[in-house]
């Protein structure tokens, strides 16, 4: 069996996804290294996975864990400049000290972030096979579909893909700093310098938790490109609930993550607008505010630090979302549709998906008031179609392949060296 090395995001969604593969590919009897921050050491080990420390640097460490939680507190642009500070910090990290590390481990292959774009240089750097595994959105562009982090619809027209090139455009220029970072390393290694992110990608397996369901139309997505539907699972750890309190009334289940999470007065919002619809409102704070000062509230919401979400989607009516990936799937695999109130990142667009297939609606969280959100939620409440389209997601995300079929794909590339095909692009060609 193989050594398999693993590059990815610190953020607990894109930890909780690889640990999930991960330890699918244990199962199979690999041995499986992390290469991280230490903040994430912890978390790691606890799940049996041997972690190799990439900042020895106290100082640093500490800096990058401070910026960390702050992208808790910012929205929008904000919180993707300080993703972007915190990327050119991790990339010197990562650049300067990985290729020693995985030199030492002795690897057959390694997993990456397709978000972690100086990873597969890494790989490439060792002569190593690599798979891409995208956590949230994926991110290989076209020119019909927007980018990840705009709301913005799909649409064939020509003013639309003008508006989508100058917005990649734009994402380029953002980020040509790390990627000149990446090219220096490159050049020393004696690697061709990346012309942009994209050939950052595995060109042996690309995978997505999304299905081609929840996506607009693709058309130009590589041929080692697998839809394989949802991966990350919700920690193992049992969450106490106080299920007794919950009175029959229709569930309507609410969460903006952990990570962009700390915006009590979105939690505020969300209370108000369900207080005057008739069901109860379950709200998880996830970790970012103090539950005793939500007492005695209008509607007796049931307020939680975490709480078991997939039992809660089991039960609820509708959901309340931030659009991350991994909550939207998760209330999709139940059947739940969304009213969605994306805040950064790629959430702009998920939300942009939902409304898409017809499972959901959104609304900024910059836009939003109790008014809008409580109309918003009553019409995907009351609205049959909303639910139709989210069984009918669900159905796609029932029979991807998941978990399995990523390790099939990861096995494949391991034992053969070569890109493996996705099933779609091999069936069309065998046809």
């Amino acid at each position: 069996m193989a050594r398999i090395g693993v590059f990815c995001l610190p953020m607990r969604s894109h930890m909780s996804l690889f640990l999930t593969l991960a330890a699918a590919l244990r199962e199979q009897g690999h041995d499986l290294i992390f290469f991280g921050l230490s903040m994430n050491a912890a978390r790691i080990q606890e799940q049996g996975f041997e972690f190799r420390l990439i900042d020895p640097d106290a100082a640093l460490s500490g800096t990058l864990d401070g910026m960390l939680r702050q992208m808790g507190t910012v929205e929008g642009g904000d919180a993707m400049k300080l993703l972007g500070r915190f990327e050119d910090l991790r990339y010197q990290i990562v650049l300067k000290n990985g290729p020693a590390l995985v030199e030492r481990a002795d690897l057959k292959a390694m997993l990456v972030d397709q978000a972690e774009f100086c990873g597969g240089s890494i790989a490439e750097a060792a002569g190593l096979p690599w798979v891409s595994v995208c956590n949230g959105l994926s991110l290989n562009s076209e020119p019909d579909v927007p980018p990840f982090l705009t709301s913005w619809s799909y649409s064939g027209t020509w003013a639309a893909a003008a508006r989508n090139k100058l917005a990649y455009a734009a994402l380029n220029r953002a980020s040509i700093s790390r990627r000149n970072l990446i090219n220096r390393y490159r050049k020393l290694w004696r690697l061709e310098p990346y012309r942009s992110f994209e050939e950052s990608f595995s060109p042996f397996a690309q995978i997505s938790q999304q299905v081609r369901e929840f996506d607009f139309p693709r058309r130009e997505l590589p041929g080692n490109f697998h839809y394989v539907g949802p991966l990350a699972r919700g920690g193992t750890r049992s969450v106490e609930f106080p299920w007794g309190r919950l009175d029959g009334r229709p569930l309507i289940y609410a969460s903006l993550g952990t990570v962009v999470n700390q915006n009590r007065g979105l939690f505020r919002i969300i209370i108000d607008a369900c207080s005057a619809i008739d069901a109860q409102l379950v709200l998880s704070l996830g970790g970012a505010g103090n539950v005793d000062a939500y007492r005695d509230l209008p509607g007796s919401p049931v307020i939680v630090d975490f709480a078991p979400q997939l039992e809660l989607l089991r039960r609820a009516s509708v959901a309340i979302t931030h659009a991350g990936l991994n909550s939207t799937l998760e209330s999709l695999e139940q059947g739940v549709p969304l009213a969605a109130i994306p805040v950064a990142f790629d959430q702009p667009g998920v939300a942009a998906r939902i409304r898409w297939v017809g499972a959901g609606d959104f609304i900024p969280s910059s836009k939003i008031n109790a008014h809008q959100l409580r109309a918003m939620v009553q019409r995907v409440f009351e609205g049959s179609t909303y639910r139709a389209a989210a069984r009918r997601i669900q159905h796609s995300l029932a029979n991807a392949g998941g978990v399995n079929e990523a390790v099939r794909i990861i096995e494949e590339v391991i034992r053969t060296g070569r890109p493996v095909a996705s099933r779609f692009e091999a069936s069309a060609f065998a046809s």
